[in-house]
């Protein structure tokens, strides 16, 4: 039996010129937002290279959801899925080089071209497991662990470009106790 859906970026990677023809290049600036919450979720950013934060806030404080860098697709996939608007923010660490793609057009590229739906499962795959990550890290390991898990099963990039703070929210711990943490792993 065939799997049909990529287990890997190299499996999928020499089809992005057929994503590219979907959207148009875009570029955003660090600190610029992609989307919103309360936004209707009509665009894909699909990442070449740059870092991005997707977050809710709750208390008045960022909860990021999710860290995603190059090659990576940048949406509120929950949104889209439900038709509904985006409950989260997704906005640029760094400055960011992508396609933007309207999400219509990507459904008739899918229905025209097997290889743009090839890439779109290979998307939704990898949002799934970031998510599934997450919640395993949250739920089943102290703080110390979820760092190292962190480290272990993130992108080079996501671990040594992700401003501190942020991977303290990833975390779901203070600023403070990752500071902590991070010099008691370095003695």
């Amino acid at each position: 039996m065939v799997n049909v859906i990529p287990q890997s970026f190299n499996e999928i990677q020499h089809l992005l010129p057929s994503l590219k023809e979907v959207g148009k290049k875009r570029e955003f600036k660090k600190n610029d937002f992609i989307c919103r919450a309360g936004d209707k979720v009509t665009h894909l950013f699909y990442i070449v290279s740059g870092l991005v934060k997707c977050f809710q806030v709750h208390d008045g404080k960022e909860v990021i959801l999710r860290i995603l860098s190059d090659n990576s697709a940048a949406f509120a996939y929950s949104a889209f899925l439900t038709d509904s608007l985006s409950l989260e923010y997704i906005e640029c660490m760094q400055d960011c080089q992508g396609v933007l793609i309207s999400l219509t057009d990507l459904q008739r590229a899918r229905e025209k071209k097997p290889e743009i739906n090839r890439l779109y499962q290979f998307m939704a795959e990898q949002h799934y497991l970031s998510m599934e990550r997450r919640l395993i890290m949250l739920h089943h390991k102290s703080a110390k662990e979820r760092y190292r898990f962190f480290c272990e099963h993130m992108d080079d990039k996501v671990v040594t470009e992700t401003p501190k703070n942020c991977i303290a929210s990833y975390l779901g711990i203070t600023p403070e106790s990752f500071s902590r943490i991070k010099r008691e792993l370095n003695n």
